[in-house]
């Protein structure tokens, strides 16, 4: 709820303020995040492999210190280059504070309802975002964006590192995990392949793809508050109609999460890949407040697909046994194309002075992820 929801969900507030004061473009303030995104691409390569090797409360501790500290720094930032350098040492900290850490650890820890427990999870972090996008936008609007960055150093300094000193990193005799480890789970386990193997499988290039285009989408959620403000809309309502996707996507990932451990996982990504289409295309059209918050509450649904049916497709697709390095290599193709998109879909606004081009671009993410999944799916099926 605090990492994805101060680290992720509420950066595009400064966006604005940022750009006024150094009298630059949007898209080179934006650019602080594609460099955190592309040190967060290239640190997944990695990640995978320390979180099998160091304690993970001791790794979480670090990493929430850093990026805590990191945060601080920017209220004195006097250059972008400040920036971009705070920016890609958090970027680097990012897979294993967040990142990784959920699925993998949840992994561990539930032999049994994989899919509902990584949707309530990644659902807070949604609430998160919806919680803390007024609060940081108040806090910007009394005291500037450097109070901004204060605040959000606080609470992660405060709250995660000592939440992270209690983490247990896996279950053991007198702390099993839940759910019975069953037959099905046992030879899944056993059967599970390798990143080498997973490589060989056309499965593994539909859901590096999908990780792809829907970071895309992701990456780009940063700039909406720019887009409602730029319709001549106030920061206030602007927060707001952001607000709604984080409640959408809070509500689009738990629900996915329980679906995809009660229906066939075809039908639960058709009709969540629907929400975002809709939605998107809702950003594009309209122009009412209301009903962009309603857009806004729906593409949020959609944002489940990324977060929680890809991870969990991963799991079931290739099992336990190389989990941590596969889902590491797709995340990192997802970050570096989340990357682009914060810097992209600032630029085509610079340029058109207009979101429509990269909204219209998550529409079409949306229908090749899915056709891209349902092939290979199906493929996998009827063999």
């Amino acid at each position: 709820m605090i990492g994805f929801g101060l680290i992720v969900n509420t950066i595009g507030l400064f966006f604005g303020p940022i750009s006024q004061e150094f009298h630059v473009g949007r898209a080179s303030v934006a650019l602080m995040t594609t460099l955190q995104n592309a040190a967060a691409a290239i640190s997944l390569i990695f990640a995978g492999k320390i979180m099998e090797k160091v304690n993970l409360r001791w790794l979480l501790t670090g990493c929430f210190s850093v990026i805590a500290l990191s945060m601080l720094t920017l209220s004195v930032a006097h250059s972008l280059m400040h920036f971009y350098i705070a920016w890609i040492i958090i970027g680097i900290c990012q897979p294993i504070a967040i990142t990784l850490s959920i699925p993998v650890l949840l992994s561990k820890w539930f032999n049994q309802k994989l899919g509902t427990v990584m949707g309530i999870s990644l659902g807070l972090s949604a609430f998160g975002g919806t919680i803390f996008n007024p609060i940081i936008a108040s806090v910007i609007t009394k005291f500037g964006w450097r109070g901004g960055f204060i605040a959000e150093a606080l609470l992660l300094g405060l709250i995660l590192v000592p939440l992270a000193i209690s983490i247990r990193p896996k279950p053991d005799e007198k702390h099993p995990a839940y759910g019975k480890v069953e037959k099905t789970k046992i030879d899944s386990a056993l059967s599970g392949i390798t990143l080498q193997e997973a490589l060989k499988r056309p499965v593994f290039y539909a859901l590096a793809f999908a990780m792809l285009a829907l970071q895309f989408v992701s990456g780009s959620v940063q700039h909406i508050s720019g887009h409602i403000t730029n319709l001549g809309i106030s920061p206030v309502l602007a927060a707001s109609v952001v607000s709604g996707v984080m409640i959408g996507a809070a509500v689009g990932k738990i629900s996915i999460g329980y679906f995809l451990d009660k229906l066939s996982p075809l039908w639960v990504l058709l009709a969540y890949s629907l929400f975002g289409v809709l939605g998107w295309s809702g950003q594009i059209f309209l122009t009412n407040p209301t009903l962009l918050t309603t857009s806004a509450f729906i593409l949020g649904l959609g944002q489940g697909v990324c977060l929680v049916a890809l991870p969990y497709l991963i799991q079931k697709q290739f099992g336990e046994k190389d989990y941590s390095n596969i889902l590491s290599v797709i995340n990192m193709l997802g970050t570096f194309a989340m990357s682009l998109s914060v810097y992209l879909v600032g630029l085509f606004f610079d340029q058109t002075h207009s979101y429509n081009l990269g909204w219209t671009i998550n529409v079409i993410a949306y229908v090749l992820s899915f056709i891209a999944i349902f092939i290979t799916l199906r493929k996998n099926k009827a063999e």
